[in-house]
């Protein structure tokens, strides 16, 4: 039987133990490794009926060993979203350390191929980087260690993996990472320890030495017993996604009114710009701007928006530079000097929704 299996095999035992009502504290595995444990035996025995002194026999001990257990854990409950063009943006995970002796830790964001949450897997992140969280949960500019110091048995402490999302993204784009930790030595502080990349499960033991027992579980892309765990997060980009549709009809013409209507001079023509939202987050401060076609004249008092409320309309006479210009009513109802008409919708929702803007013209 392997040194594993042995060890496999021993820590059934002791479950069925506890079952049996052997106490916890009999069998606490946090007892710090490089600790001596010593016992010794005593022998009373008889001589022709008399009693004997009693032997003492020498001390058996042995040095507890180094338990390298760890968990890392994803804190992020759902996705992160995110928007393009942000930076500094945060995915939470934990470490913590399960074995009996203080390590260091190294770090590392792995790039997914797996999208997080069940999601597919569609872009990389930018300038990601790995920190530790100074104690407040909450990552700040303050957070600058890279990798953690010194954790103690039974300790948890949370790290995040930060990076910028370009621009470029659209809604329901998804990048992927995951967090590694790697178990490194401990015992020298404000430095981090070598990586502990191999265990003793294949040499003897030795009571003499802290031996190195690897005990963590698997990761999303670890195995067990390596000294390393690793947990998944992720990125959703969320955004609105804008399109505008332009449309235009006569209205009437000086010889057909509205009946089949032509576009001849003198004709009134409508244009309706019509914008859809079909991302998922809500888009603010939507502009349409519009200018007056040529060989065409602004009819006064014809801008329209669906909806009302939200929108601010306003009017340049000199092709876009200024927007003060309030309109003045003409011949024909007409206001030559209009150039261009603006509408600004404060908010446009996603998930398919609209907004329109609408005005006039009478053909020259």
């Amino acid at each position: 039987m392997s040194i594993r299996s042995k060890k496999n095999l021993f820590m059934v035992l002791l479950a069925g133990a506890l079952a049996f009502g052997l106490s916890s504290t009999a069998l606490a595995q946090n007892t710090p490794s490089g600790t001596s444990i010593g016992n010794t035996a005593t022998l009373d025995y008889v001589v022709g009926g008399t009693p004997q002194a009693q032997v003492t026999s020498n001390t058996a001990s042995f040095l507890v060993d180094n338990r390298v257990d760890l968990v890392v854990t994803t804190i992020d409950a759902a996705i992160v979203s995110v928007i393009p063009g942000t930076f500094a943006q945060v995915l939470t995970y934990s470490v913590t350390n399960n074995g009996n002796t203080v390590q260091d830790y190294s770090l590392t964001a792995l790039n997914s191929t797996l999208g997080a949450f069940g999601e597919s897997e569609t872009f990389d992140a930018v300038n990601v980087n790995v920190f530790v969280d100074d104690g407040d949960n909450v990552y700040t500019v303050a957070d600058t260690d890279t990798y953690i110091d010194e954790l103690a048995t039974g300790v948890t402490i949370t790290v995040f993996v930060v990076a910028d999302i370009p621009l470029a993204q659209v809604d329901g784009d998804v990048a992927s990472y995951d967090l590694m930790a790697q178990t490194a030595t401990g015992g020298t502080g404000g430095a981090l320890g070598g990586d502990i990349l191999t265990d003793d499960a294949a040499n003897a033991d030795d009571p003499t030495l802290v031996q190195i027992v690897f005990a963590d579980g698997g990761g999303v892309v670890d195995a067990p017993y390596d000294g390393t765990h690793s947990s998944r997060d992720g990125y959703m980009v969320v955004t609105a996604t804008l399109t505008a549709v332009k449309t235009t009809n006569v209205v009437s013409d000086p010889i057909n009114n509205a009946v089949n209507p032509k576009a001849i001079p003198g004709a009134t023509v409508g244009y309706q710009v019509m914008v859809t939202n079909n991302g998922n987050a809500q888009a603010t401060t939507v502009e349409v701007i519009d200018s007056i076609p040529t060989n065409s004249t602004f009819l006064f008092g014809s801008v329209t928006t669906v909806p009302v409320a939200g929108a601010v309309v306003s009017y340049s006479n000199d092709s876009g530079a200024t927007w003060t210009y309030v309109p003045v009513l003409g011949p024909n109802g007409t206001d030559p000097a209009v150039t261009d008409v603006r509408v600004v919708f404060a908010t446009l929702a996603g998930s398919g929704a609209t907004a329109q803007e609408n005005f006039r013209v009478l053909i020259d």
